[in-house]
């Protein structure tokens, strides 16, 4: 490797370790700066992934009502018990008997997001080959892989193929993927392109983080000779001036932000806090990931010796995950940012159905995920695993495997964030577009047009007809005053494709509109005054 690329891909990328809101945050920009793209696309949507990191047990989690006996059979010391005081929580008795589920007790905040309509809890996720090491599974997980010989070895994140596909590189202010509570940047955000910037923010408090970032290096020397040294340090330069940019960018963002409740105290409630804060504060950072760590429970899953099932080691995990999304939907509800987020969780792998004999599970293959937020379609998406499928080695066969968990991310990159089918290509996950996504998003809600933003009227005072149209449409618009403004048509890249300056009347304006110009496909229509405020927008599609 020559010693340019090194660097470039190297710590010295990397612009020292400080602390957000006393989290570890690490700061990913694939060259998908989208500074050039229209507030209304740019203001769209976020992700945030929930990493339970060591291998949740999903039988513990969800249990098949219908095959409590043999639950019971399997697990003699690990069993919750299905009735009675502490007993786990049935999750809806209006579903047949084959698809009902009891519910850990631990997590009784996720029944109240699930009867809110706020929860889509996936079952038999996983991958075709399984991977019993934590690190391999991860690294698989993170970089879209499936364990098979033909995908084990891609050198990037599937965050990182996601973000440089869909979003122009440009001066955008916010890194598009922001990491919090992992030391160790995370496979998915990992890039070999050239302009990658990782900030790993360990060690400062907020309100110090630029003064520390924009002294952390030197001036850059003047009248270099022209050879590789010269082309070295011009890239350093550029990386502390990205790191610059970026922390003055994170530190008025958090500042600018609130949140409108409380939390529990939890590692993970901090975390999405802080999220929430910053999306408040008016981040257009497009993925977040957090962690919360523990599920390797080999031992002591539940307390040994006794018949408090309900408590131990998992038990705590699970009651921390449940408090902190349900506080962290609520905060997104108080803040009225809702409707931009969409939080799922997921973990490298399940664990075995039947016990160990240490009051603990081994590693296995097959689990739940969980789908969070207003858009989301709730319920329950596949069957409940069939525990009569267990191999000699006491796995689950991995037949019973019912959805691949780059469907999950698939149908939220597309239906949620907008993701093109080029888009998706790129990510590397087409074979899971199309037909083979989720229906995780409420159907009203679902970007089918390939933008990461709603199309809406504004006050109900924008349309467009036809629409879809061929070469031209009608535009009403009611303004409540006179102004000069302009109309504004942009591609899906955010670039400029029409501008009409135009005078406008208070009442009704009808506007007829030439688009023999425009290639055929997606728009976004904008109509904007004489400050560059925009007074509403619209979808287009030209055929």
């Amino acid at each position: 490797m020559k010693r340019r690329k090194f660097i470039q891909l190297s710590a010295l990328g990397s612009a020292g370790s400080l602390l957000l809101n006393g989290h570890r945050i690490n700061a990913f920009s694939q060259t998908a700066l989208l500074n050039n793209i229209p507030s209304e696309v740019v203001d769209g949507r976020s992700l945030v992934l929930v990493q339970l990191v060591g291998g949740n047990d999903g039988l513990n989690t969800l249990i098949p009502l219908n095959q409590y006996d043999r639950y019971a059979q399997i697990r003699p010391t690990l069993k919750l018990d299905q009735s009675g005081e502490n007993a786990a929580i049935p999750l809806d008795n209006t579903l047949p008997l084959k698809d009902q589920i009891l519910l850990h007790p631990a997590l009784s905040d996720f029944k109240n997001l699930y009867e809110a309509g706020k929860l889509n809890i996936i079952r038999g996720v996983g991958y075709p080959v399984g991977n019993k090491s934590h690190f391999a599974g991860r690294a698989l997980m993170f970089k879209g892989g499936d364990g098979t010989p033909e995908n084990a070895n891609k050198n990037d994140g599937w965050m990182a193929r996601f973000l440089h596909a869909g979003y122009d590189p440009s001066e955008y202010q916010d890194p598009l993927g922001i990491q919090l509570g992992s030391k160790k940047p995370s496979l998915g955000f990992h890039s070999s392109h050239e302009h990658k910037v990782d900030i790993n923010l360990t060690g400062q408090d907020v309100s110090d983080y630029y003064s520390v970032i924009s002294n952390h290096g030197n001036p850059t020397p003047t009248n270099l000779p022209n050879s590789e040294y010269a082309e070295n340090i011009d890239f350093i330069s550029k990386i502390e001036s990205s790191a610059n940019e970026y922390s003055e960018r994170i530190s008025s963002v958090f500042k600018a932000g609130s949140n409108h409740k409380s939390y529990p105290n939890h590692d993970l409630a901090n975390q999405l806090k802080t999220v929430a804060r910053l999306i408040k504060g008016g981040s257009k950072t497009k993925i977040f990931l957090v962690s919360i760590g523990g599920f390797d429970t080999h031992s002591d899953q539940v307390p040994s010796g006794s018949n408090n099932n309900h408590q131990g080691t998992h038990a705590q995990l699970l009651q921390e995950l449940g408090e902190s999304v349900q506080a962290f939907q609520e905060d997104l509800e108080g803040l009225g940012i809702d409707e931009k987020v969409v939080t799922t969780t997921f973990t490298e792998f399940g664990r075995k159905p039947v016990e160990n004999g240490s009051y603990g599970t081994d590693h296995g293959n097959l689990g739940p995920m969980f789908v969070i937020g207003k858009h989301v379609k709730g319920g329950i998406s596949g069957e409940n695993l069939d525990l009569s499928k267990i191999t000699a080695k006491n796995h689950f066969d991995e037949a019973n495997m019912q959805h691949d968990y780059r469907q999950v991310f698939t149908s939220l990159l597309s239906d949620f964030m907008g993701g093109s089918q080029s888009v998706i290509n790129t990510t590397e996950f087409e074979a899971f577009d199309g037909d083979r996504k989720i229906d995780l998003i409420a159907n009203a809600q679902k970007v089918d047009g390939n933008l990461s933003v709603d199309s809406f009227e504004k006050e109900q005072r924008l349309s467009l007809s036809p629409n879809p149209t061929y070469d031209r449409c009608t535009l009403q618009f009611k303004s409540p005053e006179s102004f000069r403004g302009q109309v504004l048509i942009y591609n899906l890249n955010g670039k400029l494709a029409t501008h009409l300056p135009q005078d406008f009347v208070p009442g009704m304006n009808v506007l007829i509109l030439n688009l023999e110009h425009l290639k055929s496909g997606t728009y976004l229509l904008a109509i904007k005054d004489g400050f560059n405020q925009t007074q509403g927008t619209f979808k287009l599609l030209k055929k």
